[in-house]
C-alpha cells in the first residue's frame, strides 16, 4: 500500500498513511499553488489525480465542531475555513468518491454521509452518526495554512 501525504505547504512536511496512490510532479504542485488565491484561512489543495471529499473538525466554545463536505477535484484547492485561524489544531477526514477513508488519523470524530455540522465528537453510534478517523494538522498558531494532499 502506498501513502497519501499531508503536506503543510508553508511549514514542515508531515506524512500520514493512506491507501492507494501515486506521485505528484513538481509542475502540477506549482500550478495548483500558483492558481490559488491569497485569502487567509485553512486551505486544502488536492495534488492527487483523484477527487476527494473533506470534512474538518476544530475546537469551539460549544465543543468540537465537525463539518463537511467539501469536494476537491484533482489538482485543485479550496478554502475549508475563511479568515484568520483562531485555533492551532484542526482535524481533517479525507474520503474518496466512494466514501472510503483515505487518510489515517489519530482522533475519532462523528460525520454523516450528507452535508453536516455537528458538535461533540463522541458517542457517534448512539447518536445515529458515523465514526471516522481524523488527521490532526498543527498550524503552529499561524493565521493562514495550506495543506497539500498528494500520493507518495
Amino acid at each position: 500500500m502506498s501513502k497519501m501525504c499531508v503536506q503543510p505547504v508553508n511549514r514542515t512536511l508531515l506524512t500520514a498513511a493512506l491507501r492507494t496512490g501515486l506521485v505528484v510532479s513538481a509542475g502540477i504542485l506549482f500550478q495548483i499553488l500558483a492558481s490559488s488565491d491569497a485569502r487567509a484561512g485553512l486551505k486544502i489543495c488536492n495534488g492527487s489525480l483523484d477527487l476527494v471529499n473533506v470534512a474538518v473538525g476544530y475546537e469551539t466554545e460549544d465543543g468540537i465542531r465537525t463539518e463537511g463536505w467539501w469536494t476537491v477535484t484533482a489538482n485543485a484547492c479550496t478554502h475549508l475555513i475563511q479568515g484568520d485561524l483562531n485555533q492551532s489544531k484542526y482535524y481533517l477526514h479525507i474520503a474518496d468518491g466512494f466514501g472510503e477513508s483515505r487518510l489515517a488519523g489519530d482522533i475519532t470524530l462523528c460525520i454523516r454521509e450528507e452535508k453536516f455540522i455537528l458538535y461533540d465528537g463522541d458517542q457517534c453510534w448512539q447518536r445515529g452518526l458515523i465514526e471516522a478517523d481524523f488527521y490532526q494538522v498543527d498550524t503552529e498558531g499561524a493565521q493562514d495554512w495550506t495543506v497539500l494532499l498528494s500520493y507518495d
